[in-house]
């Protein structure tokens, strides 16, 4: 391991204060009412701020602007590596609410994970996700559906809690999780494991899209993550190319015992291009695999669980649980 990434889960709990309806890509939702309420909070220049999302690149102050740094995230110009890349991994990712109906007073939980020093601006994070609440998330936000109150926000680690909002207060006690960390109390495993993927996944593996990918080419998906927010975002990539090759050779041994997942074929609305376009496939279910896991290989799977894997992973798809056994 080269580098390393620190990551900060947090646990929030919602009320709803009116019916709501979250749509199956209830990310989306997410992405748009939450950017707008982070760019009302922090925008010094209205001028920049309405219309297309181009006006930010423009601004004289996109250097120093918090919006930017989550949602305009682009590599340094001293990258050494993935320099390459014009959209790179943004530094946080959501755990969106189920998608479907809610009643008034009914609770929810939605989850956030941030990544390295971002979480200085967790209180912007905060003000945000609460003032989203205000406006409405999901169908019909502008008819007055979808509203909630923000109950509170919890920082998770390695079997830890603590409060960080509640009762319109923000406390100081976010808990850090490092790869480091992972590492260090990961071991090798002999055996099977059930990835049990919770949210759509797509998931490309010699240049196509499957349903069914291979232990490897999961890895490589994760590994390419990983090593994303690691670089950008962390203290430099978790594995260099040597490493990277070394943990897919490893890889090769495992064998798909069993695939019983589900295809989702799925049309989104593109705002920059204003009309819908039919979405490459995603999946949901369970993948059981068997064979030898090495250390480094147990870390990814725990640290894919916190960051997601595959496509839109930001904002909550690629969400999968792991079961050793």
């Amino acid at each position: 391991m080269s580098g390393d990434l620190q990551v900060h889960r947090f646990e929030s709990r919602i009320r709803f204060t009116t019916d709501s309806n979250l749509p199956f890509w209830s990310g989306n939702a997410l992405r748009s009412g939450f950017g707008a309420r982070l760019r009302e909070l922090v925008c010094v220049n209205r001028a920049f701020s309405v219309g297309a999302s181009e006006g930010c690149t423009s601004c004289p102050h996109k250097e120093l602007c918090v919006y930017d740094r989550f949602y305009n995230a682009r590599p340094p110009e001293d990258a050494e590596v993935l320099r390459k890349q014009s959209d790179i991994s943004r530094p946080f990712s959501f755990d969106p609410p189920a998608f479907g109906k809610y009643s008034v007073g009914e609770g929810a939980v939605l989850s956030f994970t941030l990544f390295g020093n971002v979480v200085e601006y967790l209180p912007y994070f905060i003000l945000a996700l609460r003032n989203l609440g205000e406006s409405g998330l999901g169908k019909g936000y502008r008819e007055g559906y979808g509203k909630y109150s923000l109950e509170f926000i919890d920082s998770l680690g390695f079997e830890q809690r603590s409060n960080v909002f509640s009762g319109d207060m923000v406390f100081n006690n976010a808990i850090p999780v490092s790869y480091g960390d992972l590492l260090r109390r990961s071991e090798c495993f002999r055996g099977k494991i059930s990835i049990n993927f919770i949210t759509p996944t797509q998931i490309k593996e010699n240049d196509r899209f499957t349903a069914n990918p291979s232990f490897r080419g999961l890895i490589s998906r994760l590994l390419f993550r990983a090593n994303s927010l690691a670089e950008f975002h962390g203290t430099g990539m978790l594995y260099d190319q040597d490493e990277v090759l070394e943990i897919l050779g490893q890889c090769r041994q495992m064998e798909t015992l069993d695939s019983k997942v589900r295809m989702i074929h799925q049309q989104r609305y593109f705002q920059s291009q204003g009309k819908k376009a039919r979405l490459p496939p995603f999946f949901v279910g369970d993948l059981k695999y068997s064979g030898e896991i090495s250390q480094d290989v147990m870390a990814l799977l725990e640290l894919g669980q916190m960051i997601h894997v595959g496509k839109m992973a930001t904002f909550g798809n690629g969400r999968y649980d792991l079961k050793l056994g």
